[in-house]
């Protein structure tokens, strides 16, 4: 019995850290769910239907979705997965489990698998949703939670799951305004309502438009302009204004051992080190086209067959040429390898002997997009204020079409639509 206590008292508090998590949900209906950024020792957290990260996490019911992330401290560690359900606005449901998913929740994660070969040791994790032991059984908005052995949240990812019963149209516009139109973007949507059979769309449905996949850029778009033989047309709406950035830095480390890609130059120490080109603040400079995947990654190696495993992890330096200012300013790199929301691991700091900003990070090797951004004086972030904003910035724009009918006590994802600023319009 002495031997079997600590692992009872494990789970016991496990589970009394589950039910205060289940009742908080359904106790905390003007609270949205947001998904929470990893611990520095959780690394390369990719969600997609494929090994890539340059697409929204969203399938149909016949379809699933990838999970997988890297625990660098290597001691395989147990985690579980647990689907909670929010609504278009990413308030918690008032459903019960029950009614939106078949099977089980929070479950250990089973497929896991030490690297080989490499001078990082972590283990790598991956998970199917949904999969034999959990099924969604609505369409919406979820949230899937990964949390460690004692219950405690490690980190969470947003995913959707939609019906496809409309093609929404979504194209992409220079902006009206002429004092703003050569650094913001503007689009345009069609809902077709055929099939819908909702007959107050105003009350009815909620539109939302993302940019480049990034759930902080979210915009709910209150009014259509138009209905035209039953096609609602979103034509003016000031949330359908984004600013068009720039298009991001990029980097290239699938060869350990060599330059090129942007990287200077590598060093070998307990990791290798991929020194990367310093870059400089664009803003206020003309646009200059350069392709890239919109802040995504992806993980490649030279140096094995098995990049989940096999592929390594440097100590990638990034540089930004900027002097000190006053008031200071703190320049951050984001992307999507940190959720687009930089942590105090992700600040640059000043070093006097090279001249400008500094910052390691470990990164798995592969291709990345990068840029740099910082924090005003109320501490809000100027996404664009090192990288500037232009019109003919190539930016990926998804609108997501939800109904809830009258008598109903959910929110149903009913169309999604994809635009591109490479045809954009007058």
């Amino acid at each position: 019995m002495v031997i079997f206590r600590p692992i009872y008292k494990v789970f016991e508090l496990r589970k009394i850290k589950q039910i205060i998590l289940f009742l908080f949900s359904f106790m905390s209906f003007s609270q949205t769910l947001t998904e929470q950024i990893p611990p520095p020792y959780i690394q390369t957290v990719i969600f997609s239907t494929d090994a890539l990260t340059n697409n929204m996490p969203i399938i149909e019911r016949n379809q699933t979705l990838r999970l997988s992330f890297d625990d660098l401290r290597g001691n395989e560690a147990t985690y579980y997965y647990q689907v909670v359900r929010a609504e278009a606005d990413w308030s918690p449901t008032k459903l019960f489990e029950s009614e939106y998913l078949d099977g089980f929740n929070d479950l250990r994660i089973r497929n896991m698998e030490n690297a080989y070969g490499t001078l990082q040791s972590y283990t790598h994790y991956q998970l199917e949703i949904p999969n034999a032991d959990t099924n969604i059984k609505l369409s919406g908005n979820y949230l899937l939670i990964i949390s460690n052995r004692e219950g405690d949240v490690v980190f969470s990812k947003k995913f959707l799951v939609a019906e496809n019963k409309v093609a929404v149209g979504v194209s992409v516009h220079r902006l009206r305004e002429l004092s703003e139109i050569d650094r913001k973007q503007r689009l345009e949507l069609q809902v077709p309502l055929t099939g819908l059979n909702i007959r107050q769309p105003e009350k009815e449905m909620s539109v939302f438009v993302v940019q480049n996949q990034q759930w902080n850029t979210l915009k709910k778009i209150h009014r259509f302009d138009y209905n035209i033989n039953q096609i609602l047309q979103y034509m003016y709406a000031p949330e359908l204004v984004f600013e068009g950035g720039n298009e991001y830095h990029y980097f290239d480390t699938k060869d350990l051992r060599s330059s090129g890609g942007n990287v200077a130059y590598v060093l070998r120490e307990n990791l290798y080190q991929s020194i990367l080109y310093p870059n400089y603040i664009r803003n206020g400079l003309v646009y200059t086209y350069a392709p890239d995947i919109n802040g995504s990654y992806v993980v490649q190696t030279l140096n094995g067959t098995q990049p989940d495993t096999e592929a390594d992890y440097t100590q990638v330096v990034f540089g930004l040429r900027a002097k000190p200012s006053f008031p200071e300013i703190h320049y951050y790199v984001s992307g999507n390898f940190n959720y687009n929301q930089p942590q105090k691991q992700h600040k640059l700091n000043y070093v006097e002997s090279l001249g400008y900003y500094s910052l390691t990070l470990p990164l798995k090797q592969g291709v990345y997009n990068y840029k740099f951004k910082f924090k005003d004086q109320n501490n809000q972030w100027v996404e664009n204020g090192v990288s500037g904003s232009h019109w003919e910035t190539e930016n990926d724009y998804t609108a997501l079409v939800y109904v809830r009918q009258f008598g109903e006590r959910f929110d149903r994802l009913v169309g999604v639509g994809y635009g591109n600023s490479n045809k954009i319009s007058d």
